[in-house]
């Protein structure tokens, strides 16, 4: 199973990318789990891509492995794209996210609700390029608050074509239509692009051998014979021959009879 580590420490968020990334073989490790120093990354970007970029790059270069971050927000047109890329932070100085609401109710005042929700995700692997994956969820702010699943601005939302806000939806629903879905999604294609390049490398590249694995062969290969060696083995030795004397059988005879005649 692969690990990546998500520069968050948004329970909420941590909960949704674990869920969402679980199918993929994919283990989700909040940096706090790994990084005892008790520290918070200044979201100092101009833009989503750059405050997503700079929490994967500097949470990659303290774990070391791969990290990805997300940075998301509210954006409603009448308002110039407010709350936008400081969604959390004013629903925080407002005091919670329902002084939030009635802020924003009062500041559209009727105009039109036009919405969506964006989210960018920055995937930082080390000694690598940082990947950039986006994704936006359009629909409309609705007023007073529905629902009480989901966090954040989701009681507001409404995407189109649902009919009910994200806090009205089931989880399961949510990570299927939301923005951090859409964003994800292209993540996962991109390991997966990323998974087969390399597999189609290796079947590409020629095996190959190893010294020791030379060696071991030339041991177990017997060295070939000279042409001259096979001749001079495959050619038939010749017998010994005994030499005999000729004269041998008749003088052997002769002694005999010689004997014989002494007895």
């Amino acid at each position: 199973m692969k690990k990546f580590v998500i520069a968050s420490s948004n329970e909420h968020k941590i909960a949704e990318f674990k869920k969402m990334l679980s199918p993929f073989n994919i283990k989700v490790v909040p940096y706090k789990e790994i990084l005892k120093d008790d520290f918070e990354i200044e979201e100092t970007g101009t833009t989503f891509a750059e405050n997503a970029k700079l929490k994967a790059e500097t949470i990659a270069e303290k774990t070391k492995l791969p990290t990805f971050a997300d940075d998301s927000g509210l954006c409603i047109k009448a308002l110039n794209d407010e709350p936008g890329l400081f969604s959390a932070r004013y629903a925080e100085d407002l005091g919670g996210y329902e002084n939030a609401f009635e802020k924003l109710n009062e500041r559209l005042n009727g105009k039109d609700s036009e919405a969506y929700f964006i989210c960018t995700i920055a995937l930082t692997i080390p000694n690598e390029t940082t990947h950039i994956f986006e994704g936006r969820c359009n629909g409309f702010i609705v007023f007073p608050a529905r629902g009480k699943t989901g966090f954040g601005y989701d009681p507001i939302f409404v995407p189109n074509g649902m009919g009910r806000t994200f806090a009205e939806i089931s989880e399961e629903e949510k990570n299927s239509i939301s923005h951090r879905a859409f964003a994800m999604e292209k993540l996962v294609k991109f390991l997966e692009d990323e998974e087969k390049k390399k597999e189609s490398e290796l079947k590409s590249k020629p095996k190959s051998t190893s010294k020791k694995e030379m060696v071991e062969e030339q041991i177990s290969t017997p060295e070939p014979q000279k042409e001259e060696e096979v001749k001079k083995e495959s050619k038939p030795k010749k017998k010994p021959v005994t030499q005999t004397n000729p004269m041998e059988e008749f003088i052997d005879v002769d002694v005999k009879l010689d004997s014989d005649e002494n007895n």
